[in-house]
């Protein structure tokens, strides 16, 4: 768990309120619950990134995650940090495997090549067999990855307290004992 990066990020927060810029943002800025860093905030964050970060190209995720963040009160920086999973190297595969799953769902065979477009069409990718399989391929691995991403982030973050709340019991229960011993 990243927490000193993201702890950083939080105590920026408090510079960012002062600026001029930032002002008509304030609301965001004096709720801690958009900077917390506690498992159910972080996990929820990180679930909602992964979920936006399969949505198709033309929607802007910044701006999805942003308002969304503030909608749903998880901590931002998780959530903008998340979305970053699809990025110009990691695009190709992530929206291939969402398309080739919603053809796997719908029954359809995957195209080889892309159909032949119109002269008028302006996106010759998003038209045709290819549209379809490909928004519900990208909801299907959305959906399945944020469950992962947010099932995973919680049973390691648990495991990591458990881990060092035994750890302190047994320095404790060493300490005690040393401390018997004449």
């Amino acid at each position: 768990m990243p927490r000193k990066f993201f702890k950083k990020l939080s105590r920026q927060r408090h510079h960012l309120q002062t600026r001029w810029y930032m002002r008509p943002f304030s609301f965001v800025f004096g709720d801690a619950a958009y900077w917390s860093l506690n498992r159910r905030n972080v996990t929820r964050a990180v679930a909602l990134g992964l979920f936006i970060a399969f949505l198709p190209p033309p929607i802007p995720h910044t701006l999805v995650a942003l308002a969304l963040s503030v909608a749903l009160r998880v901590n931002i920086p998780v959530t903008l940090t998340a979305i970053f999973i699809t990025n110009p190297v990691t695009m190709v595969p992530l929206y291939y495997a969402a398309y080739w799953s919603g053809c796997y769902v719908l029954g359809l065979k995957p195209l080889t090549a892309l159909p032949k477009m119109n002269e008028h069409d302006l996106l010759p990718a998003f038209h045709g067999p290819f549209l379809e399989p490909f928004i519900l391929g990208c909801l299907i691995l959305g959906l399945a990855v944020a469950a992962i991403g947010y099932t995973i982030l919680g049973l390691t973050w648990h495991l990591s307290l458990v881990r060092k709340f035994y750890k302190r019991k047994r320095l404790r229960h060493q300490k005690t004992r040393d401390n018997v011993k004449p």
